[in-house]
């Protein structure tokens, strides 16, 4: 799959009840990949890079990917590969100074396998409750 692929079937959606859920986004019923940035960033690792792999996708992560934390006019997400970028905002690969031209200030903070691992945790669990309930 492409990135223009993936993001002909990507519709934002806001995470419920503002709190983040970070899953690699599944097709919907109606062909589309729904989620917000962190879940986008998910979707073109998932989809795009590691071609549907899970091992491919956590090495990626442990190895070269990046999600970065940024700010503009609140946090967001943006994946990070071979020095390139790329979020729900641009829906393409561009330089760190394009995506800074766009107001997004990277803040030094990284989420780093282990973090992306128990925030994806954290969702999946949340998740189960929930439909128990």
């Amino acid at each position: 799959m492409s990135v223009d692929d993936f993001f002909k079937k990507y519709e934002y959606k806001y995470d419920p009840d503002k709190i983040d859920t970070w899953k690699i986004p599944t097709e919907d019923s109606d062909g589309k990949y729904r989620g917000d940035c962190e879940d986008a960033a998910l979707g073109v690792l998932y989809y795009v890079i590691a071609e549907k792999s899970l091992f491919k996708f956590w090495w990626l992560l442990l190895t070269k990917a990046k999600i970065h934390y940024v700010r503009n006019n609140g946090g967001h997400a943006v994946l990070q590969l071979d020095g390139k970028y790329i979020d729900n905002w641009t829906m393409k690969w561009v330089s760190k100074q394009e995506m800074e031209a766009l107001g997004h200030k990277f803040h030094m903070f990284q989420y780093t396998l282990l973090a992306v691992a128990l925030k994806m945790l954290f969702t999946k669990v949340r998740d189960l409750i929930k439909g128990i309930l």
